[in-house]
C-alpha cells in the first residue's frame, strides 16, 4: 500500500500561473534519471501523479488545477499537450461508438446524425481563430534534435505568457479557462474580489471545478491537504477564497494559501491610478478577511516592499538582480522560495511534524495564521568556505523579506527554515585539518547543517523558536530559469568566487539557498497598515463593488475582522 502523503495544488490568476510554471519547471529539473546518483531525498509523488495516455505511455504530471482568463494560454491547448487530442477523441467516441473495426456501424451513426441536424452545412459560416504561433523555446522542446541548453532565448524580453516558458506538461483536467473575461496584459479586466465570488457561484463554473477537485482527491490514498496560489489584487482572490471554503466544507484538510502580488502596476479597466490603488486595497482587505476564516496558514508574496496603495521599490538581494516589473524574472524568485520552503512536507523521510498540517500548525499558534516569507537566494557563501566560518563572519540580515508591507525583527520570532545545497563536507574542517579558530567556536560541536543553523538562530534571535530542515540537493536553475539574474561572480554551483567571473557560455546550474516562514508580533503592523488604508476608502464611491452587491455594512464587518485578527499579534502572548 502506498504511503505517499499527496497534496493538490491550485493556481488562480495569471501571475500565479507565472509563479507556478517556474515552480513546476524547477521540480522537473530536479528529477534524477541517473540510477548511480542514489535515491532522491524528495518524494515527488507528493505533488505529482502517475497516469497513462491514449498511447499507453506512462505520464507523470503535477496534481494541479489552474484557472486563467481567455487568451492567456497562447499556443497551449486547454486539454494540454501531453495527451494529444484525447478530449476530442473522447467526444468522437461518444458520438460514433464502434466495436473493433466495425466501420459500417460508424457510418450508420454518421448518417443518423446528419438526419437529425436541421440545418445544412452550406448554411453555416465558419469563423476560425488564427492559430497562435509557438515561442521559439516551445518549438525547440518539440524538436528532439534541438539543443536547448546551449541556446540564448532572451526569455525576459520576449515572453508574453507563462505558457511560453513552461517546460513540463499538464494533465488534460488541469487547465480551466474563464471565458467570460479576456486576458489583457496591460489592464485588469477581471478586476474586483466580488467579480470572482459571483463567477464561482455560477452553476457551470462551480460544478465543473469542484468535479475536477473530486476526481483528483479520489485518486489519493493519504491526502495531506491543499496548497493554493492566487492573485490577491483582482477577481481571482474571490474565486480562490470561495474555493477554499468549499475545500473546508467538503474535505476538512490542511490548506496553505499563498496570496501573490504582481510587480507590474496594471491599471484596472476604465480607472485612473488613484482609483486603481483603492481597488487593490479593497481587494486585499476582502481577501485577507476571508483567509482568516478559510486557511490554516497564509503567506503573502511579492518582490516589492509595498503593495497596498502604491507599488513600492523592489526587494534587494546580494547576488541576484532582476527587473522590477518583469513577470518572468520576478516570478522565478517567488517560485524558488516556494520550492525551497515546501521541502519540509515533501521529503521522503518525514515525521508527522513535517506534514503540511504540522508545518501550518507550528506557524499558527494563538491564531496567528498570517506569516511572513524571507529568503536568501543564493545563500551568500564563498566556494572555498566552510559553513561554520560563513555564519561566524556573516554581516547584516540573513534574509530578504518577500512579504509586502512587512518587516520582521529578531526578537520573539517563530520560524520554519529550510536550508538546501550545502554539502555536509562543507560544514567544518575535520579535527586533523582544523585550525584553532574553528575549534574554539561553540558551533564546532554541531554535527549537521540543521544543527548549526539552529545554534546560529539561537545566538542572533532573542527568545525565538525555529524548526530547521536541511536538504543536501541544491535548487536546480537550468533553462528556462532566468540565469541572467545571477551575479557574474557566482560559480556554476551557485557559490561566490570573489576573484573570478563566470563566462557567458556557462550557466549557473544549481544554487544553495535558505528560505523561512516567520511569525512575530510585528506582523500586527502589517495588518494595521492594511486596515488603515482600507478604512480611508468609501465603498459607495467605488461603483464596481456596489454593482456586485458589496454593502457598507459588509465592508464594515471586513474592517472589524481585520482589527480583531490583529489582536492575535499583541505582545502579551508568550512563545
Amino acid at each position: 500500500m502506498s504511503n505517499v502523503r499527496e497534496i493538490l495544488t491550485l493556481q488562480f490568476g495569471n501571475y500565479a500561473n507565472y509563479v507556478g510554471a517556474h515552480w513546476w519547471n524547477i521540480q522537473e529539473s530536479g528529477f534524477s534519471y541517473d540510477s548511480s546518483a542514489g535515491p532522491s531525498e524528495i518524494s515527488h509523488d507528493v505533488l505529482y501523479r502517475e497516469g497513462v495516455n491514449h498511447n499507453r505511455q506512462t505520464t507523470y504530471t503535477p496534481r494541479l488545477l489552474l484557472v486563467d482568463l481567455d487568451g492567456s494560454l497562447k499556443h497551449l491547448p486547454r486539454e494540454g499537450e501531453l495527451y494529444g487530442n484525447s478530449l476530442k477523441r473522447d467526444i468522437h467516441e461518444k458520438l460514433f461508438p464502434t466495436e473493433g473495426n466495425d466501420i459500417a456501424e460508424e457510418h450508420e451513426s454518421v448518417k443518423k446524425l446528419k438526419e437529425d441536424v436541421a440545418w445544412q452545412p452550406s448554411d453555416v459560416e465558419i469563423v476560425a481563430e488564427k492559430e497562435t504561433a509557438k515561442h521559439e523555446f516551445q518549438e525547440d522542446l518539440d524538436n528532439a534534435a534541438a539543443a536547448t541548453e546551449n541556446k540564448k532565448y532572451d526569455l525576459a524580453d520576449n515572453v508574453d505568457s507563462w505558457a511560453d516558458f513552461l517546460y513540463g506538461r499538464y494533465h488534460p483536467r488541469t487547465v480551466h479557462v474563464v471565458k467570460q473575461y479576456r486576458h489583457d496584459p496591460e489592464k485588469q479586466t477581471f478586476d474586483t474580489f466580488c467579480n470572482g465570488v459571483q463567477l464561482w457561484k455560477t452553476e457551470q463554473f462551480e460544478e465543473d471545478f469542484c468535479d475536477r477537485i473530486r476526481q483528483y482527491v479520489e485518486e489519493c490514498d493519504f491526502m495531506q491537504g491543499f496548497q493554493t496560489l492566487f492573485d490577491a489584487f483582482n477577481g481571482f482572490g474571490g474565486i480562490a477564497t470561495q474555493c477554499m471554503e468549499h475545500l473546508n466544507d467538503e474535505y476538512g484538510k490542511a490548506n496553505l494559501a499563498i496570496p501573490l502580488y504582481s510587480p507590474k502596476n496594471m491599471l484596472y479597466e476604465n480607472a485612473d491610478e488613484a482609483m486603481s490603488d483603492s481597488i487593490r486595497v479593497v481587494n486585499s482587505a476582502l481577501t485577507f478577511s476571508q483567509l482568516i476564516e478559510q486557511t490554516n496558514l497564509f503567506v503573502p508574496l511579492s518582490t516589492q516592499d509595498r503593495v497596498w496603495r502604491q507599488l513600492g521599490s523592489s526587494r534587494k538581494f546580494n547576488s541576484i538582480e532582476f527587473r522590477n516589473d518583469n513577470l518572468y524574472q520576478t516570478s522565478a524568485v517567488l517560485a524558488s522560495y516556494l520550492d525551497t520552503i515546501s521541502l519540509r512536507y515533501r521529503l521522503k523521510e518525514a515525521p508527522g511534524s513535517n506534514s503540511l498540517a504540522g508545518f501550518c500548525g507550528d506557524m499558527s499558534n494563538y491564531g496567528r495564521k498570517f506569516a511572513a516569507a524571507a529568503f536568501n537566494l543564493p545563500f551568500t557563501m564563498q566556494y572555498n568556505m566552510d559553513l561554520i566560518d560563513c555564519l561566524d563572519k556573516f554581516e547584516g540580515p540573513l534574509f530578504t523579506q518577500l512579504t509586502p508591507n512587512c518587516k520582521v525583527g529578531n526578537d520573539y520570532v517563530i520560524q520554519s527554515l529550510c536550508v538546501r545545497g550545502i554539502p555536509s563536507d562543507r560544514l567544518k574542517r575535520p579535527r586533523e585539518a582544523c585550525n584553532k579558530d574553528q575549534m574554539r567556536m561553540a558551533a564546532y560541536r554541531c554535527e549537521s547543517v540543521s544543527e548549526m543553523f539552529q545554534l546560529y538562530l539561537q545566538c542572533s534571535n532573542h527568545a525565538g523558536m525555529a524548526h530547521v530542515t536541511s536538504v543536501k540537493s541544491a535548487m536546480p536553475t537550468r533553462l528556462p530559469y532566468p540565469d541572467e539574474i545571477f551575479a557574474d561572480n557566482l560559480t556554476t554551483s551557485g557559490f561566490i568566487h570573489p576573484s573570478e567571473k563566470r563566462t557567458e557560455d556557462k550557466r549557473v546550474n544549481t544554487v544553495p539557498c535558505v528560505a523561512s516562514v516567520q511569525s512575530s508580533s510585528e506582523l500586527g503592523d502589517t495588518l494595521e497598515t492594511l486596515h488603515r488604508e482600507a478604512k480611508r476608502i468609501k465603498i459607495a464611491k467605488l461603483h464596481r463593488f456596489k454593482e456586485t452587491g458589496l454593502e457598507d455594512d459588509d465592508y464594515a464587518e471586513v474592517l472589524e475582522s481585520l482589527l480583531q485578527f490583529k489582536d492575535n499579534y499583541e505582545d502579551n502572548f508568550e512563545l
